[in-house]
């Protein structure tokens, strides 16, 4: 298997549009749980022909896969809507995927464990998870609120990760 971390970044963008939570207007299934739920667009700013945020095991082949391999995320968080052309930046996510389980005759799926930090203008939101992934291409992910600073020092709930060809879709249920 190729290695890409392409696709990694997309994940703890994720996690980091979480901070950004807040400032929506909740939807009406979560307000029957107590939760806000938002959307928000994360874009990858490493993006590039070399891929700058991947780091291979010493030792290892670059090529393929390895266990331990780590994948640097580094995202703008957005709104999801345009405004004069463009997407309002909201904020900032950092994190790290490691990955976990690659492909063998027990483990049939490649794992990534993640652990990213989103970042606001009041406060940030800190999420963990595990991502799997069908082939290079990273799954749907659902990742934990574990925990934050500022006004989001109470937080708590999950933010649902979808992948695109040019950014990630948070989806956050914030309690």
């Amino acid at each position: 298997m190729k290695r890409s971390a392409r696709w990694a970044f997309p994940i703890i963008a994720a996690g980091a549009a979480l901070v950004a939570t807040m400032a929506a207007s909740a939807a009406p299934a979560a307000a029957r749980t107590g939760a806000r739920t938002h959307t928000y667009f994360a874009f990858d700013i490493n993006n590039g022909s070399t891929d700058p945020g991947f780091i291979p095991v010493p030792g290892s082949d670059p090529k393929v896969f390895a266990q331990g391999d780590e994948i640097i995320i580094n995202d703008q968080l957005t709104t999801t809507h345009k405004v004069n052309g463009g997407y309002p930046i909201v904020g900032y996510d950092s994190g790290v995927c490691t990955l976990t389980r690659i492909p063998e005759p027990h483990a049939r799926q490649t794992l990534a464990n993640c652990v990213v930090t989103a970042v606001v203008k009041n406060g940030s939101l800190t999420v963990q998870g595990v991502v799997r992934f069908k082939g290079q291409q990273p799954e749907q992910a659902n990742l934990a609120i574990t925990g934050g600073t500022g006004i989001f020092a109470t937080a708590r709930g999950s933010v649902r990760v979808s992948f695109t060809r040019t950014h990630k879709i948070l989806t956050f249920s914030v309690r």
